[in-house]
């Protein structure tokens, strides 16, 4: 096992560190169909969710970071500007870069190292972060919300076949779907002044929900269901579409004409222990 001391990622700009982690020795991408990971960008500082969801001090070009050139370039991430010059803007790169860039993967920035892990945009090391990619990066950071900053495992799948479809028993509850693109306001036609990012309630998002989660207390999360009402269904008419057959139990493989969705399961009772999945469809990873 090594030791990489990092700050995490708060999803708004907050000063929540979480010191040092663990990387186990077998992590990699293996034969699996979906990802365990955890949860905790807190918002309560952060992807300003002032004035509604728009971004004023987020994922934007004003914070040094660009998505026109790649993560590892100058002009992609300055180092001089920005998110890289304060501890909290560090721990929003910390988490992008996990969502972005695959295992043993990383970019350095000074005296900085982060690295990637679910490997969602693997091309935006070095080159632009097109549509697609913004769409699946961000999807990847709102499912890791928890505006309580609490981790908790989650079990993530989606249609990109990198993270894939499977299911695990430990997870048996199907947290929510989440979409949208927190780097382009107004985008898909979006209202221009506010960030696209959205999710809607899977069939078990009340069970037991922790702290900072869909369908537990959170304080002003940055993003909202666009189905009618806060607790609205994924399923129905004009919604989401079930992933493929025989996948269809697992999760939404579009939502609300998004084509980049995670879905999100979560486990009977909230732990924070680092055990590994046991059993199931589809082998994951854990980042300690």
């Amino acid at each position: 096992m090594r030791t990489r001391c990092m700050e995490w990622l708060p999803l708004a700009l907050a000063s929540v560190s979480f010191g040092c982690a663990e990387m186990e020795g077998d992590v990699g991408l293996q034969e699996h169909e979906a990802v365990v990971s955890e949860n905790g960008l807190s918002t309560t500082n952060g992807l300003s969710v002032t004035n509604g969801l728009s971004v004023t001090n987020g994922l934007s070009t004003t914070n040094g970071l660009s998505v026109t050139n790649g993560l590892s370039t100058t002009n992609g991430l300055s180092t001089t500007n920005g998110l890289m010059t304060t501890a909290a803007g560090r721990n929003q790169i910390a988490y992008l870069v996990r969502c972005a860039l695959p295992v043993n993967t990383s970019i350095t920035k000074g005296s900085y190292t982060f690295l990637g892990l679910l490997g969602l945009a693997p091309g935006w090391q070095n080159g632009a972060c097109d549509t697609n990619c913004q769409e699946a990066v961000s999807a990847c950071l709102l499912a890791h919300v928890n505006t309580a900053g609490v981790h908790i495992p989650l079990w993530i799948v989606a249609q990109n076949p990198i993270i894939g479809w499977g299911q695990d028993p430990e997870f048996p509850n199907q947290e929510a779907a989440f979409f949208g693109n927190v780097f382009t306001p107004g985008a898909h036609g979006t209202d221009p002044t506010k960030t696209a990012a959205f999710y809607c309630n899977g069939g078990q998002y009340n069970v037991n929900p922790p702290k900072g989660r869909i369908g537990g207390t959170q304080t002003s999360p940055p993003y909202v269901n666009p189905f009618g009402t806060a607790s609205a269904s994924c399923t129905g008419a004009s919604r989401c579409a079930n992933a493929d057959y025989p996948n269809g139990p697992h999760g939404f493989k579009a939502c609300n004409g998004w084509n980049n969705v995670v879905t999100v399961w979560r486990q009977n009772t909230t732990t924070t222990a680092p055990t590994k999945p046991t059993g199931g469809i589809g082998k994951g990873f854990r980042w300690r």
